[in-house]
């Protein structure tokens, strides 16, 4: 063991990100209702939102999984099936990452980020550096979700290898880091409603 800190530190990474996301887009949606701006706002957004479904999807199976008689019934199928797919999961945020980063490009040529308001002037500005750092350049939201996948799959690895010696020992381990992340996933989910709420929102404008 030794990875549960490292996954935790990644995942706490992503709650941080999707929350800055929500402020910028509250931020600018308080000051802007162009109609063309906002979609085109929203795609950006949808991308980068992308990202935090999957981060919550591949931990969902894992916190289900909250008994010692849960675990001994279901931890083998799930570890199986997780083992077989979870690499393809860990190309898909640069993916949607690069999308993203198209579609701030096209944000960008709007006359609306380009305004000398103090507030939406600061608010794109945190967007900028917001893009240049965990979008784009750096990819930093990509690579800690990467990494927080990758080390999750470690850390089931020797889950599985312990419950074969002893069930008990590993369901124990298993399950504190389960508590570790309960409360980053449900940041994470919070952020990633609110993001959904504001999607859906303007649509109905």
């Amino acid at each position: 063991m030794g990875v549960e800190i490292k996954i935790v530190r990644e995942l706490a990474t992503v709650c941080v990100t999707a929350s800055e996301l929500v402020a910028i887009e509250n931020l600018v949606k308080g000051e802007l209702t162009k109609p063309a701006f906002i979609e085109q706002f929203d795609k950006m957004a949808n991308s980068i939102k992308e990202c935090y479904g999957l981060t919550t999807a591949s931990l969902q199976i894992w916190l289900a999984i909250s008994t010692e008689t849960e675990f001994c019934e279901q931890f083998d199928a799930a570890y199986t099936h997780h083992k077989a797919t979870y690499l393809s999961i860990t190309n898909r945020p640069r993916v949607a990452s690069e999308r993203a980063y198209l579609d701030y490009m096209l944000l960008r040529e709007y006359k609306e980020t380009q305004t000398a308001y103090p507030l939406l002037k600061l608010t794109f500005a945190r967007l900028d550096e917001f893009i240049d750092k965990w979008i784009t350049n750096d990819a930093w939201l990509a690579m800690s979700i990467e990494n927080c996948v990758k080390m999750l799959y470690r850390f089931l690895t020797e889950v599985a290898e312990l419950k074969q010696k002893d069930p008990t020992d590993a369901f124990t381990i298993y399950q504190a880091l389960m508590v570790a992340l309960r409360p980053y996933c449900a940041l994470l989910k919070n952020n990633f409603e609110v993001l959904e709420e504001s999607v859906a929102d303007a649509e109905t404008v």
